[in-house]
């Protein structure tokens, strides 16, 4: 593609049709999206998604894409070297699951599945409505692993913030070891750390009441302050990560909660916290509504960047405050001490009003302005 834009993933894969020769532009000539017979959109439930064609015989043909461990498993056949499909059982799942999908996402990389269904016209039309059985007894087209190198700057931003006592937690959909190595990259797992990383499925197990299923604070509070990565996690699991961490006392001060987020999904997230950050390029007009900053470059940098100033610009305040109240309070003594009991009037002339003047206003001002960030 001369440029890419829209989601990485999709430019990923395109960027591969292009690689080995396809050509995507014919595709999309012969089947526009409007032909399209059904489409199930990605969603945080299915991690995948799914379109249907009908075919000039009056075939369906279906393919999916998302999850591999989540694709693999409705997968009954997979394609051979010689692309004829063949029988693909539990074994040769788990095989793959542990020879192919982990194997990737140990060095980082997003693994995605590639699956097709053809339904004979023979046979009728399908239930679409019966997504569990339409969506499965898929063939296996391949694994690609996906690389979202970490940017050169990230890790030392992420070493900045711990270093100002700011702890960075990844909540993401990924696979597990592609989260835990990412996270490694980029600093938020650190060795000699005593550190948790969760997949949705175990961290809700751990935080919620066996009998209402319910969030309880308690469990939760033996969950979160070691929580370094939550992956295959879903938006809810992020609001409730979220709102928890607000709600707990367990640490000596309320903690303060910021979230950076792109999607539609992540408003709940993005409103719920103390700051909210939604990213400026990539992200959707309800995220960037629900968010209280807008990263324009969508740099992990520049949420830095907006600590230290929000951190100066209090520190400025308070500095302001304090040489007021001094110099007030000093002020007002000598004032009442002179009418009182020298009977010298304080007010003085004009010029004397603008020399205390320069002297009380203007080095407040220089304290508020010309303070250094940190």
């Amino acid at each position: 593609l001369p440029q890419q834009v829209g989601n990485k993933t999709d430019c990923a894969l395109l960027g591969f049709v292009n690689a080995i020769g396809g050509n995507y532009e014919a595709m999309r000539s012969e089947w526009p999206e409007e032909q399209l017979y059904k489409v199930y959109t990605f969603n945080s439930v299915r991690k995948s998604m799914s379109t249907v064609i009908r075919e000039q015989n009056g075939d369906f043909l279906m393919f999916t894409k998302g999850a591999s461990e989540i694709v693999v498993r409705k997968c009954k056949w997979i394609l051979d070297a010689s692309g004829e499909p063949i029988s693909f059982s539990p074994t040769d799942q788990e095989h793959l699951t542990q020879e192919v999908i982990e194997s990737m996402a140990g060095d980082g990389l997003r693994t995605i599945g590639l699956a097709y269904r053809r339904f004979s016209a023979s046979e009728g039309e399908p239930n679409w409505d019966d997504e569990g059985t339409v969506i499965n007894n898929l063939t296996c087209i391949g694994i690609v692993g996906i690389e979202d190198p970490v940017r050169p700057e990230v890790p030392p931003a992420i070493r900045q913030c711990q270093n100002a006592g700011i702890t960075v937690r990844m909540v993401t959909g990924d696979n597990v070891n592609t989260a835990r190595s990412i996270a490694t990259k980029c600093g938020i797992l650190r060795p000699g750390e005593n550190f948790l990383v969760l997949e949705g499925q175990e961290f809700n197990r751990r935080i919620r009441d066996k009998v209402t299923g319910q969030v309880k604070q308690e469990l939760f509070d033996k969950v979160w302050m070691n929580l370094a990565v939550l992956a295959r996690s879903s938006p809810q699991d992020k609001y409730v990560l979220v709102s928890g961490i607000i709600k707990s006392r367990k640490a000596p001060q309320r903690q303060v909660v910021a979230v950076t987020g792109d999607g539609t999904n992540d408003a709940p997230a993005l409103k719920r916290a103390d700051v909210g950050f939604a990213m400026g390029i990539a992200g959707t007009d309800v995220a960037k509504e629900a968010s209280d900053i807008i990263l324009t470059d969508d740099n992990f940098t520049s949420i830095v960047k907006a600590v230290m100033w929000g951190r100066n610009v209090y520190d400025s305040i308070a500095k302001f405050l304090q040489f007021q109240l001094t110099v007030n309070v000093v002020a007002i003594a000598v004032a009442f001490i002179g009418a009182a009991f020298v009977s010298v009037s304080w007010a003085g002339d004009c010029c004397q009003c603008l020399y205390l003047f320069q002297l009380i206003s203007c080095q407040a001002c220089h304290a508020t302005g010309a303070y250094r960030e940190a």
